[in-house]
């Protein structure tokens, strides 16, 4: 990689603008006109042996050509294209202004108006590459420029292809697919819905504040790019309406025809969407704030003792004041003291004031009946209409009823059940998997073991589960256990990718017997293991051999039919 120069063919350096994994952006000058241009290098000779290189050589030049062609006040214009010792030198259009990607993570938040407009200015420009036969195939924030005066520039059109379907160098992986469609990772045939749902993946995250699919492994953000639906972007930002989900689930649908006619179609029915509700976006990264299970209900207020209980209700009456009423109560006296009788029966046997006495047990009342009230709610004063009773089960979770903003954690799913009684210090875990099968521990004790779908029953108080099942990644969650609760966990398979490259490329891939969608060169996401696969090519024999897949690692297959 070069680091400094002075000059490249009649264009004077100027500065540099920026660096990528394939090169350098330089800002340059024209002398013959006074103009300004930015100047991208890309380093061919890191992109693998002598015959691919000429492939892409050939390939390079067949996308500047096409880029070329497009004249659009939202694209960013290829003015020449010269190749040197292996590095290619694409001269373009010089933008005063920032990336979407550095306005979002450095910059104030974006407003709403800001927000629709720069999706429709995207819309509009990818709509008239499309119309010209010109794929994109790498929109995202980082190639989105802001201008200076609001008008929003795509930038590194015929080069993206390049990158894209290089990412695979030496077993590694340059940048991440973060906005890709499923049909891009696959190595299919792209059109212009490839680029509508990565403007899709960009107009979740402005609105939601995070992209619809995160992992730690790059395998596993793969895996849930091309297997899993989008979860709802109400879960991050609830001041989005109802009715924006099947518009976002449409545009990044796994299936291509399934998308919206063009992109424009699509934020036009975004932005007719967003306009029922004072919606309020969010920053990139809000919801990492958000707390999880463990911590998603604001914590309780504490609760007293039953004894706590009783002085807080009627500090002012005494035994024997109680004793007098009891009597009083055989007469007009009961209507009076019918309202205290759980403190009265707390202050004469001890029992708590939830619990039923064990001794001297109530006369049948009509239900409700004031013990179902937690000692924290008052009587209701007469006349006011009665509220439908309560109980540990019905407040449980303080998690069911989440604060604006708040995100349960995706993966673990609680149910409340029936609530214990106050007082009690076991609750039951009814425990199920996806896959079931896994052996859960709570709180690394082996006496408190089972294999889902099972119960246990557990102590009351803050609970650490365990998940472990073959051919899965161990998964430990806390979670507050209040009472009895019904609690499921959606395991993530162990994955890995087989990254494979034939010379001459195109070659069929069979995996334990089933034809990948894809061919080569191509990426696939696979179960840890070790897998069979055969590469097939019209004129060449079959080549068949054993790969092992490690979870959470990229695995290079290469095979050369002219050395083999």
């Amino acid at each position: 990689m070069v680091s400094r120069m002075d000059r490249i063919g009649r264009y004077e350096i100027v500065g540099e603008l920026g660096r990528g994994a394939m090169g350098i952006v330089y800002r340059a000058l024209d002398p013959a006109i006074g103009r300004t241009v930015a100047v991208k290098t890309i380093h061919l000779h890191a992109v693998g042996d002598e015959s691919e290189r000429a492939r892409q050589r050939e390939r390079l030049r067949r996308e500047a050509q096409s880029a070329g062609v497009l004249s659009h006040p939202g694209i960013v214009t290829i003015y020449d294209i010269v190749e040197e010792q292996d590095t290619a030198y694409i001269f373009m259009e010089f933008v005063d202004g920032v990336t979407l990607e550095k306005r979002v993570t450095q910059g104030p938040l974006l407003q709403r108006e800001a927000i629709l407009d720069i999706l429709k200015q995207t819309a509009e420009a990818l709509d008239y590459a499309h119309s010209k036969c010109v794929v994109h195939r790498d929109i995202k924030p980082a190639n989105l420029m802001l201008r200076v005066d609001g008008q929003v520039k795509i930038t590194d059109f015929g080069v993206a292809r390049l990158t894209t379907n290089n990412m695979t160098q030496a077993g590694a992986i340059l940048g991440t697919p973060n906005y890709m469609s499923p049909e891009q990772l696959q190595g299919r045939v792209v059109n212009g819905t490839a680029d509508q749902y990565s403007l899709a993946v960009i107009a979740y995250e402005l609105l939601a504040g995070e992209r619809p699919y995160h992992a730690e492994s790059l395998p596993t953000l793969i895996f849930r790019i091309l297997s899993e639906q989008p979860p709802d972007p109400r879960r991050l930002n609830p001041s989005l309406p109802n009715g924006l989900t099947p518009l976002l689930e449409r545009a990044l649908s796994k299936a291509p025809e399934q998308r919206f006619a063009n992109c424009l179609r699509f934020i036009e029915a975004l932005e007719t969407c967003l306009a029922t509700t004072s919606w309020q976006p969010l920053p990139r990264g809000a919801a990492d704030s958000l707390p999880t299970v463990a911590g998603a209900s604001v914590a309780p207020p504490p609760q007293p003792t039953p004894a706590a209980a009783t002085k807080r209700r009627i500090p002012v009456l005494s035994t024997a004041v109680l004793i007098g009423l009891l009597v009083f109560g055989a007469g007009f006296g009961w209507f009076f003291v019918k309202p205290y009788l759980p403190e009265i029966r707390a202050a004469l046997f001890g029992t708590p004031v939830n619990q039923p006495a064990q001794t001297n047990p109530q006369p049948p009342a009509p239900a409700p009946q004031t013990e179902a009230q937690p000692p924290s709610q008052p009587a209701a004063d007469p006349g006011e209409a009665p509220e439908p009773p309560q109980s540990i089960a019905a407040e449980t979770p303080a998690k069911a009823k989440q604060e604006p903003g708040q995100l349960p954690e995706p993966e673990l799913q609680v149910r409340p059940g029936a609530a214990p009684l106050s007082g009690e210090t076991h609750a039951t875990l009814r425990l199920s998997s996806a896959p079931n099968g896994a052996e859960v521990v709570v709180d690394n004790d082996r006496a408190l073991m089972c294999t889902t779908p099972c119960s246990l029953s557990v102590p009351i108080g803050e609970r650490m589960l365990s998940y472990t099942l073959e051919g899965y990644r161990r998964a430990v969650r806390r979670l507050e256990v209040k009472s009895d609760l019904s609690v499921s966990l959606d395991l993530e398979r162990m994955l890995g990718q087989l990254a494979i490259r034939t010379s001459p490329a195109g070659a069929a891939i069979y995996v334990d017997g089933q034809l990948q969608t894809g061919r080569t060169p191509t990426i696939i996401t696979l179960p840890a293991g070790l897998h069979r696969i055969r590469l097939t090519r019209e004129g060449l024999p079959d080549v068949t051999d054993e790969i092992r897949i490690r979870d959470n690692v990229i695995t290079t297959y290469t095979y050369d039919w002219g050395r083999n």
